[in-house]
């Protein structure tokens, strides 16, 4: 059967509020896989792994006993599980291009169905004592101007169902360090400042080999932010959504039978110099590109046949490449 998929909010809505939960955080490793900064394909690449198991009971026996019961799953255990997943996964692809999508799913089959475990017939992982599992894939060196790119794959299980029922995928770009004429101080109108982006975009289930354009995502985020000159962080952070929508995720659905219309953008934009004694002013906004929520992307898909996506690398200016494209 095949799995549902939902935006993030909705599937942990649908998950509950987990009261056990097991992780494994930053797990390291290196891969052949997604593309590295420059956007390269075929190029190993350290690779941060963790993991997330919300089990469906209290550990019970396991803090009663203190010991390690079948009320929990051993963390050490887990960790070599996953190792040995991307093992696999390294064996059977070698240096072939593979997304960090593809990653995810073999490392979450490795966990549930025991492909890579020494007993293949009991996996590490099932429905019955789990109701949520969330990997996250992260690549702290594909990033230029940021502090890496991650893609989140939760799965939700349902008892009725032998694997999951509800699935979100989203890929983020972590602490893009940007500078940019910002601010509606006098003296901010008269120097760039920097200015830290880290932006979401949840469902990227629908296609799993666009979650490896985000070199090209980032892209027009950086040249978006650097070419402006707004007062306002939350005009920055609706002048940024809609360019992702317009320059990145129309082309994605023209050229993608299996894309959709339906993501949500979160982006969260810091100035870190602006307030002196703190760390810095947070303006986080989600737009919506699904037209029937919001009116300003409908006009956009009016036109989705004539959008076309900026070349990567692009050489100049994006905002003169949008004039001449859109001339």
């Amino acid at each position: 059967m095949g799995v549902n998929t939902a935006h993030a909010w909705d599937l942990l809505q649908a998950a509950g509020k987990p009261h056990s939960v097991i992780r494994v955080r930053n797990l390291q490793t290196s891969l052949v896989v997604g593309k590295d900064a420059w956007g390269r394909t075929k190029k190993s690449q350290p690779v941060l792994i963790s993991a997330s198991v919300s089990l469906r009971e209290p550990f019970e026996s396991a803090s009663t006993e203190d010991a390690v019961t079948k009320s929990t799953v051993h963390y050490g255990t887990l960790s070599k599980a996953i190792l040995e997943a991307c093992s696999r996964f390294s064996q059977v692809y070698g240096e072939d291009e593979q997304s960090l999508a593809a990653l995810a799913v073999d490392i979450a089959a490795g966990l549930t169905q025991g492909q890579n475990i020494k007993s293949p017939e009991v996996p590490l992982l099932s429905s019955k004592m789990m109701r949520l599992l969330e990997i996250t894939i992260m690549l702290p060196k594909a990033s230029l101007l940021g502090s890496g790119v991650s893609v989140t794959d939760s799965l939700m299980y349902d008892l009725s169902e032998q694997g999951p029922g509800l699935a979100s995928y989203i890929l983020t770009l972590h602490d893009l360090k940007v500078t940019t004429l910002i601010g509606v101080n006098p003296n901010e109108r008269l120097a760039k400042q920097l200015v830290v982006a880290t932006v979401k975009i949840d469902g990227m289930k629908h296609t799993l080999t666009a979650t490896d354009s985000y070199n090209a995502l980032e892209e027009i985020v950086v040249k978006t932010i650097e070419e402006s000159s707004f007062q306002t962080l939350e005009a920055l952070a609706a002048h940024v959504g809609m360019r992702i929508i317009k320059y990145f995720l129309i082309p994605l659905y023209v050229s993608q039978s299996s894309a959709t219309k339906d993501y949500q953008i979160t982006m969260s934009f810091e100035k870190p110099t602006a307030v002196t004694f703190a760390d810095a002013p947070v303006v986080e906004m989600t737009l919506e590109s699904d037209p029937s929520k919001n009116p300003a992307a409908k006009i956009l898909w009016d036109s989705a046949s004539k959008m076309q996506k900026p070349p990567f690398p692009l050489q100049g200016r994006l905002d003169e490449w949008i004039a001449s494209n859109d001339s």
